[in-house]
């Protein structure tokens, strides 16, 4: 995959994918949450229809209970055959006037307890109409007075139906008030408007509002032509689990928000019914459409955007690091006369220039670091060509050592012999040197001295046997003894240098003390501070002490402690240490 192509995956996984994927998050998110919103507040409103439903059911009972217990009813149905007509027609009169007195009443029926009908309100019914069902009878007689409903979607076969109106109809026993025996059965045929007026509240959203019983059948709703039929949605079984909740699914060729609650009106055969309400998603839901039109505008910009991008920028850039990438690796081969076009981006071509620059530098350089090396090459040829060899230097000073001894000038051999191991050690290329060699080169150096100084001063050198064999930097012990032998005696005698050595399990010391005047407290000072002074003294001090701290580390060099009476210098150096 070219790295134009990995450039634009990048930008479409990193860019598009979270834009979608955001909007898709938030879709859903805005979709439950609208969804609970609705419903909560659909539940209260059928909370409130469920109530308004049951007081209106309520009234009807109270004004049945008014009519089974009043007087003329009671007397009407226990008059005997032989009563006047006069009485008789009285007693009808007072009956009609009470079902006026409920403009919800449609029809009202009295009947004895054989089933044979006593009175009749819409006399356009003839004698010949059935009774009612057998269940509503069952249902009367087991209430034992109390009101029974049927619903109108159940009144196929009713007596009172004439036409294609749809009505409720309440049926209960009439019990004698003083002896509670069966007296016959009142039923009341109630006009939708009872409901009507419940369920016709206004909305801010579409909805419809039903009634349905376990079967899933519309036993009420606004709209009639829906009563009777049934509520067919996919998910009838969850409206119908007995709990309070909410779901989308397909209603009527849409689909709708139903949410779903018990009621506690009950029916002839029909004890179990729910109050739904059905909302037309479309309409609830076009502030979530828009969301989700939102996202899909702003992800096709951001697509559009790449194209764009990938056609006046990135391929630019692609092409530009391609070449760079090129140009790099011809670099990398050795060819250095490799150079970057120029760009028309400022960015780009700001880099291409800096990319030659830094090569046409580069190849300055090494032009510059060959003739460095040729000069350097020629100066060691001429070095070597002109160094002197160790060899004739130590042979000169064996005959020189030799022309002394035959002519009895001990010193002069003594000084020969001394210069000649002085230069062994010094000439030897490496750093350390066992402790007694570093001994033998700082007793060769006071030997020559001694003789220089015409015996002036002493010394003395006592090394622990198990230190003798250690390493140690070389060249640690005559800068310190020269350092004496220039600033501690003043050409007095009985100068006495003493040379001593110790150690411990991982730590050498050696020590070097003498009886001369000593450092002056400003000089020590500066010393112990690491400062810069301007006096000799400290020079072969500090130098020794530097040494030994770039080669062992910090916590290894020397301390210098002194008074009046002379000066004691401690070497600490480490031991065992490996190559």
């Amino acid at each position: 995959m070219t790295f134009q192509r990995k450039m634009i995956l990048a930008f479409l996984v990193f860019v598009l994918l979270p834009v979608v994927t955001l909007g898709y998050i938030s879709n859903r998110i805005s979709t439950d949450t609208l969804q609970k919103t609705i419903s909560r507040q659909t539940v209260q409103t059928l909370n409130v229809l469920d109530r308004n439903m049951m007081e209106a059911v309520t009234e009807v009972n109270h004004f049945s209970d008014y009519v089974v217990s009043s007087g003329d009813i009671q007397s009407f149905l226990t008059s005997s055959k032989e009563e006047s007509v006069f009485e008789l027609y009285n007693k009808r009169q007072s009956i009609t006037g009470m079902m006026y007195a409920n403009a919800k009443i449609q029809q009202f029926a009295l009947y004895s307890n054989t089933g044979d009908r006593l009175y009749q309100s819409n006399e356009q019914v003839t004698e010949e109409e059935p009774f009612f069902p057998h269940r509503l009878v069952q249902e009367m007689k087991q209430k034992k007075g109390s009101a029974v409903w049927l619903s109108p979607s159940t009144l196929s076969q009713h007596p009172f139906q004439q036409d294609t109106s749809l009505f409720l109809t309440q049926g209960r026993i009439i019990n004698d008030i003083n002896t509670l025996d069966p007296l016959g059965y009142m039923v009341l045929a109630i006009r939708l408007d009872l409901f009507d007026d419940v369920f016709a509240s206004k909305m801010d959203t579409p909805s419809t509002e039903l009634l349905i019983n376990k079967e899933g059948e519309i036993l009420y709703a606004l709209d009639h032509q829906w009563i009777g039929k049934r509520l067919a949605v996919e998910s009838l079984k969850q409206v119908q689990s007995g709990e309070t909740g909410f779901l989308l699914d397909q209603w009527n060729g849409e689909t709708h928000l139903i949410t779903y609650m018990p009621s506690r009106f009950q029916l002839v055969g029909d004890n179990d019914v729910w109050i739904v309400a059905l909302k037309p998603w479309d309409v609830l839901a076009s502030d979530v459409v828009y969301i989700r039109n939102t996202t899909l505008f702003i992800g096709l910009l951001t697509l559009m955007a790449a194209v764009f991008f990938n056609l006046f920028y990135l391929r630019r850039v692609a092409s530009f690091i391609q070449a760079l990438n090129w140009n790099m690796k011809q670099v990398r081969s050795g060819d250095l006369s490799s150079r970057m076009n120029a760009y028309s981006l400022k960015e780009l071509n700001g880099l291409s220039l800096g990319f030659n620059q830094m090569i046409q530098r580069i190849g300055e350089l090494i032009k510059q670091i060959r003739r460095e090396e040729e000069k350097n090459r020629q100066a060691e040829f001429k070095v070597l060509q002109q160094q002197i060899n160790p060899h004739f230097l130590y042979n000169t000073l064996e005959s020189i050592n030799a022309l002394a001894a035959m002519s009895g000038q001990k010193d002069i051999s003594k000084m020969t012999i001394n210069l000649g191991r002085l230069l062994r050690i010094s000439i030897n290329g490496s750093y350390e040197v066992l402790i007694h060699q570093e001994i033998s080169h700082v007793i060769s150096y006071l030997e020559i001295q001694k003789i220089r100084f015409n015996h002036l001063f002493t010394y003395e050198v006592d090394i622990e046997n198990s230190l003798s064999n250690e390493r140690v930097l070389k060249l640690i012990l005559q800068p310190l003894v020269e350092n004496v032998l220039a600033h501690a005696f003043d050409q007095q005698e009985n100068g006495l240098i003493s040379i001593r050595g110790t150690r411990t399990d991982t730590t050498g010391y050696l020590w070097v003390r003498d009886n001369g005047k000593g450092i002056s407290a400003n000089l020590l000072e500066k010393l112990h501070e690491k400062r810069g002074t301007s006096e000799q003294q400290g020079h072969g001090i500090r130098n020794v002490h530097e040494r030994l701290n770039l080669y062992y580390g910090k916590e290894y060099g020397l301390m210098v402690c002194s008074s009046e009476q002379g000066t004691i210098i401690q070497i600490a150096f480490p031991l065992e240490r490996g190559d």
